[in-house]
């Protein structure tokens, strides 16, 4: 496997009908990574994918896909599927149909077929609806399938999460680990579930308004993001007071009624902290530590930001 990124985006900037919709987005994703380009929605993420894709020219910045420039993407020879939103069916072709066109138009001569394509995100027993008979989210299953056709190294993959209930969510998830794991595929993913995403990508970048806030590992995110403490007491008031005095405590604290939350760095003494509260009579009934999240990591990134962006001003 080669060492060069599948995909590399440095300082890229769009604009629609003269409005900055890009203002900096930087994306490294290797080869081999699941990786999720996460945020909210509205933040870029689909404008992203279309211009990784050459469906939408920027004004600045660099964007390559397997080492090709993304305006030149037909010249990347390796095999690669995409599945949009929304997913583009043919609402009066079949789903079978809908793939055995794409395989023709394809020009794909081998790999996974469309029975295996479907059978892999649990489509079988819809294959004869037409396009227009199927729900939201069997048309995201539906684009994912059609993105799998062949032996694709890399697959771009928009939101295909949306619409699905639990259970086809964690389906979903667990094909992409598979095939990253199993068959080498390099996935890129985007999303606004964070907390979904986090337990089977290895990388992720986090875009908002058009920038992206942070991009790393997520082990090490999770890790930079502290470990929360949630308190349940007599006195929250009082709880948040002690906090803000101990070492190690992260400045922002939450009080809603009798619970108090707060994130707190690496080397926090929680011992020390709940003998504290115990000794100052606040009535401590529940005394939880618990790991961060990817939420967590994005809410601190915004915070980050909003500081930033307050002390330029």
């Amino acid at each position: 496997m080669s060492d060069s990124p599948a995909i590399e985006v440095r300082g890229l900037k769009v604009r629609l009908g003269g409005k900055p919709i890009l203002k900096g987005v930087n994306l490294e994703v290797r080869q081999g990574d699941l990786y999720g380009l996460l945020g909210r929605n509205g933040a870029g993420k689909t404008t992203a994918m279309r211009c990784l894709l050459g469906y939408l020219p920027y004004q600045g910045g660099s964007c390559k896909v397997l080492g090709v420039d993304s305006p030149r993407i037909h010249q990347v020879a390796k095999p690669y599927g995409v599945a949009l939103d929304p997913p583009g069916m043919d609402d009066t072709l079949t789903l079978r149909q809908n793939l055995e066109v794409a395989w023709i138009r394809g020009g794909i001569r081998g790999g996974r077929t469309v029975s295996e394509a479907l059978d892999l995100v649990g489509l079988s027993h819809r294959q004869n609806n037409r396009g227009d008979r199927l729900s939201h989210g069997q048309g995201r299953r539906a684009a994912v399938a059609r993105a799998l056709l062949g032996s694709p190294e890399l697959l771009v993959l928009d939101e295909p999460l949306s619409g699905l209930d639990p259970e086809g969510v964690e389906r979903m998830l667990a094909l992409f680990a598979e095939l990253t794991q199993s068959a080498g595929v390099t996935i890129v993913l985007s999303s606004h579930h964070l907390r979904e995403v986090e337990h089977v990508c290895n990388r992720v970048g986090l875009i908002e308004d058009g920038i992206t806030l942070l991009e790393g590992e997520v082990p090490e995110l999770l890790a930079s993001a502290g470990d929360g403490l949630r308190i349940r007491s007599a006195n929250a008031d009082g709880v948040a007071k002690i906090l803000q005095g101990l070492p190690s405590v992260l400045p922002e604290i939450t009080t809603v009624g009798a619970e108090t939350s707060v994130r707190v760095a690496p080397g926090f003494d929680a011992a020390a902290a709940l003998t504290k509260l115990v000794e100052e009579g606040l009535g401590v009934e529940e005394f939880a530590r618990e790991g961060a999240s990817l939420v967590d990591v994005f809410h601190q990134a915004l915070e980050k930001d909003k500081q930033s962006s307050e002390e330029a001003a």
